[in-house]
């Protein structure tokens, strides 16, 4: 805008002062013309993240399904939503936890891969290019036809999340589980003399990534069980889950009227809670498989200092006789090297001095218990 104002003043100047008119004129509509285009990208450069369009799939109750790019604003200021409910269903912000959060025009939910906006008369599906909820349409799209279904729309939008998801967790579950018993069946059935086999090796260079999985995996489960608890705690927000009829009656259910939410949420959430004691059982054997391996290890560990005692005992038993050794080795006159048995009954006694000190040795670490 300031280079804008000086182009303006210098056309000016110069038709006043002498200049050419036509000119002048001409220099001021191109400052002009300057000054919006500045205007423009300075306005673009201002664009905020909320005006950042977040593509979603739109599905209605007849079935069709549209491709949709939306502004945070917009939607915000649509469902009458705070900018934080929306960040649930960002698909840029990957750190979410699972959650249902119900709102007046709408039930915001993030399960998983599955991010949407649930109103009465439409769904709002967000992160289209995944795989998974690519996957999920053409079941959500058989649900929400069932036009004969007890359930409204909204919550028949919801059981059909549920359904997925439940489904993604044990199907999970299922592809994990064989590959860490196998694992557990392997290092289980080996003794200790083969842990230094290859297939013992590579079953526990596996066992740490599979364990790392499971863990990550069970704290995925419970985030989603802690979402679904909190929904079903809430007399309110399962109240307020009921949108069509808020829509038809102008005013939501009382607080104590929400039986097929609380039905449902109950439903899945046995699911979820024998998908997570499965997942808390193969840990538990994780652990106790690798007790027993770290037994096996400090048993073998002990034998091996077991044997360096050993050595380190026999070796100062020679080294106590080896020290007479050198003394009768001397180049000194001791009156028996002329007798003919003298050499027979040194090394016998040096002999038996050393078995005697290794004995003694070893009654003595009995006797103090620190040798078994």
């Amino acid at each position: 805008m300031g280079f804008a104002l000086r182009a303006l003043r210098v056309a000016v100047r110069e038709s006043r002062y002498g200049g050419n008119v036509h000119l002048g004129r001409q220099d001021s509509r191109n400052a002009l013309m300057r000054c919006r285009r500045t205007s423009t990208s300075a306005g673009q450069r201002r664009q905020t993240p909320a005006s950042v369009p977040i593509i979603a799939l739109e599905i209605k109750t007849d079935g069709t399904i549209r491709e949709r790019h939306l502004q945070k604003s917009d939607v915000a200021a649509e469902l009458h939503l705070n900018y934080r409910d929306l960040r649930v269903v960002d698909p840029s912000f990957r750190s979410e936890t699972a959650m249902f959060l119900a709102r007046s025009s709408a039930i915001v939910v993030h399960l998983e891969h599955i991010r949407a906006l649930v109103q009465a008369n439409r769904i709002l599906l967000f992160d289209p290019n995944h795989p998974r909820v690519q996957a999920f349409l053409p079941q959500l799209r058989d649900r929400l036809r069932q036009e004969t279904h007890p359930l409204p729309y909204e919550l028949r939008a919801l059981e059909a999340i549920l359904i997925n998801v439940c489904g993604t967790l044990n199907r999970s579950l299922l592809t994990l589980s064989p590959s860490v018993e196998s694992v557990l069946d392997t290092l289980s059935s080996s003794t200790t003399a083969d842990f230094g086999s290859v297939q013992v090796a590579q079953s526990l260079d596996r066992l740490l990534p599979l364990e790392n999985s499971m863990n990550e995996f069970g704290s995925q489960v419970e985030q989603i069980r802690s979402a679904m608890i909190e929904v079903l705690e809430n007399d309110e927000d399962m109240s307020e889950m009921y949108l069509t009829d808020k829509m038809v009656t102008g005013h939501r259910r009382r607080a104590d009227q929400h039986e097929d939410v609380e039905m449902m949420f109950e439903t899945y959430l046995k699911q979820v809670d024998s998908i997570l004691n499965e997942i808390r059982s193969i840990a538990k054997e994780v652990e106790v498989t690798e007790n027993v391996i770290q037994i096996r290890l400090d048993a073998a560990r002990n034998k091996i200092l077991r044997l360096e005692v050993y050595l380190n005992l026999a070796t100062m038993s020679l080294a106590a006789g080896a020290l007479f050794a050198g003394l009768f080795g001397m180049n000194l006159t001791s009156g028996y090297e002329e007798h003919p048995y003298a050499f027979y009954i040194v090394s016998s006694s040096l002999l038996g001095s050393s078995v005697l000190f290794f004995k003694g040795s070893m009654a003595y670490l009995r006797y103090k218990r620190i040798f078994p």
